[in-house]
């Protein structure tokens, strides 16, 4: 009896596995450098602090609230990468998933600290350096698990492009106007007009 292999048909629950498996092991990571000592906060305190005050995160309950929204953030980030592979090709997944990886921290992070998003704020510059590690993992991780738990159907290029083929002939044709000459190719014929 043969095992197949288990492949997802549908792009959004792909995205939200993919999603969940990266911040996963984004968190694994956050759990190990946070116990020694090698970034200030770990991101349920993070993502907790944009709704509570951080001396409510200290409370199991709180925490839990934190990181549930943490990975709510990561599992739809998973469903705009997947929307991203299907788009613009599963090539080179690696790269694209390390990219919206280290986009989003830019925002999140930078932007989010900026704007006042958060009310616990990282000061060091090694919780900085940890939060770029961390979203690399969670990149490399969400964009691995997308292309290896879908089915080669989720990223079928067929109806993006026949749908861009269909516009560009419906844009072609209505810039094509018809020209009519009076130009007829029999020479004799052109002569006796003449007369």
């Amino acid at each position: 009896m043969k095992v197949s292999k288990l492949k997802i048909k549908d792009s959004i629950l792909v995205g939200i596995i993919g999603g969940l498996i990266g911040v996963t092991c984004m968190d694994i990571s956050n759990i190990i450098l946070y116990r020694n000592r090698r970034t200030e906060a770990l991101y349920g305190h993070l993502a907790g602090s944009m709704i509570m005050k951080p001396a409510k995160l200290k409370k199991g309950k709180n925490f839990f609230i934190g990181q549930l929204f943490h990975m709510t953030v990561g599992s739809v980030l998973g469903v705009g990468m997947t929307e991203i592979l299907k788009r613009f090709g599963k090539d080179h997944h690696i790269i694209k998933g390390l990219f919206l990886s280290v986009t989003t921290w830019g925002f999140l992070y930078n932007f989010g600290q900026r704007m006042g998003f958060y009310r616990t704020n990282p000061r060091l510059t090694k919780s900085s350096y940890t939060a770029i590690w961390h979203h690399l993992i969670y990149g490399l991780a969400t964009s691995q698990a997308i292309v290896t738990l879908a089915d080669p159907s989720v990223f079928s290029q067929k109806e993006f492009s026949n749908e861009t083929s269909n516009s560009a002939n419906r844009a072609l044709s209505s810039n094509i106007r018809t020209v009519y000459s009076d130009v007829n190719l029999n020479p004799s014929e052109a002569t006796s007009n003449l007369n």
